[in-house]
């Protein structure tokens, strides 16, 4: 039976949902502040990541836990301050630290991963934006044998769920990748994965499609949310919008909408930055890079070569800190050459993480009608679509295309 649904939320996430409900047959209204795909979702390096199931939670972590703390990895920088006012999440999430939950979070992810990629696939061919997407893999590099010794380690479980690689010798990297200046001994291709041009024309074309389909998109921000009836209202200052049920699918802003309703949902926020930069005249990279070592990506876009830096941990809305992507250019610049910033300032976004790295999808342990969406960490462009099919399937009661278990509200107490 068709139902009036409300999605709050606008990034990849929201959007996927309110499309799939919206093919399922439900009338869709989707609410967020800005336009849609213009947060968190606007500046990833566009990757469509179906080997990307190591968590970042694994035991490996722990042994460079020290370096974290001191910010002597490039990959990820904290505030010290912060982690001591969130020191019960930080404890939580280190719990998770075993192989047991990396083995576990790597079979769930891969399946959830595969299924979105192919749901990409579809959703692009019906957006009419194919040229958007890119099949041609990810490189991932590395500047040292004892780099990608370290890595290899992770290459083993990567191979053992299914995914698909290639190693490259230092002249072979050369024959697929002539632009890169010779820093690099080692690479490591993932082979299926995909990647977009532009997230932001992606996500608009999706948005396209849910419209075309007669969903509708309200720009205007939530400020409550309460159950009336049988159903919901969203309140967005003067206006108010009422529907049978309710996703709540807003990134990091998620955990604070639900503590409206009285959840205490444990997120923690990955900050990530990004610079575009003017090509040089070096040959043009073929395919996204991952420097592994330095812990910059490196992704020819749209407008231009995006640099995005890894890791910062702090506050949600803590002031930017451009420490870790001038490092990030700065690195990228030995690898790549590069002219002229074409950002005045590097842009930043929050990528919501629970503490055990999977997201949360399916319905509120206390109230009927309303469902969660969110949590996805680095991987909310990766997922989308594949965590709109199983929640779709989950608000219609229909067989979900994978095991939701993994990824139930009530694997914590809320």
């Amino acid at each position: 039976m068709a139902k009036d649904i409300i999605v709050v939320g606008g990034g990849i996430v929201g959007v996927c949902s309110a499309l799939s409900l919206q093919r399922a047959g439900h009338h869709v209204r989707l609410i967020d502040s800005k336009k849609p795909g213009r947060e968190t979702s606007y500046g990833n390096a566009g990757m469509l990541a179906e080997a990307s199931f190591l968590v970042m939670n694994n035991p490996g972590l722990v042994k460079i836990l020290p370096k974290i703390l001191l910010n002597r990895t490039p990959g990820v920088r904290v505030n010290r301050w912060f982690v001591l006012k969130r020191l019960p999440w930080f404890l939580k999430f280190l719990s998770y630290c075993r192989k047991a939950h990396v083995l576990h979070a790597a079979s769930t992810l891969r399946q959830l991963l595969t299924l979105s990629l192919d749901a990409h696939k579809e959703l692009i061919k019906a957006a009419g934006v194919d040229h958007l997407l890119r099949q041609t893999g990810w490189l991932k590099l590395f500047r040292t044998e004892a780099g990608f010794a370290k890595f290899s380690k992770d290459l083993e479980i990567v191979k053992s769920f299914g995914a698909r690689f290639t190693v490259y010798e230092r002249e072979q990297i050369r024959q697929i990748e002539p632009g890169l200046k010779p820093i690099y001994c080692k690479a490591v291709l993932m082979d299926d994965t995909c990647a977009v041009s532009s997230p932001a024309d992606l996500t608009d074309a999706y948005v396209a499609l849910f419209q075309s389909l007669g969903g509708v998109v309200e720009q205007t921000k939530v400020t409550g949310l309460r159950q009336q009836d049988a159903g919901w209202c969203v309140e967005c200052g003067a206006n108010t919008f009422t529907a049978d049920d309710l996703v709540l699918s807003a990134g990091a802003w998620s955990a604070e909408m639900a503590s409206w309703l009285d959840y205490r949902i444990p997120m923690a926020w990955e900050r990530g930055y990004h610079m575009h930069l003017q090509p040089g005249e070096a040959p043009a990279l073929h395919r996204a890079i991952h420097d592994i070592e330095a812990g910059f990506v490196l992704a020819p876009m749209k407008a231009g070569l995006r640099v995005t830096s890894g890791v910062e941990l702090t506050d949600r809305d803590a002031p930017p800190n451009y420490q870790q992507i001038n490092y990030s250019v700065e690195m990228a610049r030995q690898a790549y050459d590069m002219k002229d910033q074409l950002d005045q300032t590097p842009w930043i976004g929050r990528r919501p993480t629970l503490i055990d790295s999977l997201p949360m999808i399916g319905a509120a342990p206390r109230h009927d009608g309303l469902w969660f969406n969110f949590g996805h960490q680095h991987l909310g462009l990766s997922l989308a679509p594949g965590s709109a099919q199983l929640l779709t399937a989950l608000i219609d009661n229909t067989p979900p295309p994978i095991d939701a278990a993994a990824f139930s509200p009530t694997r914590f107490r809320l």
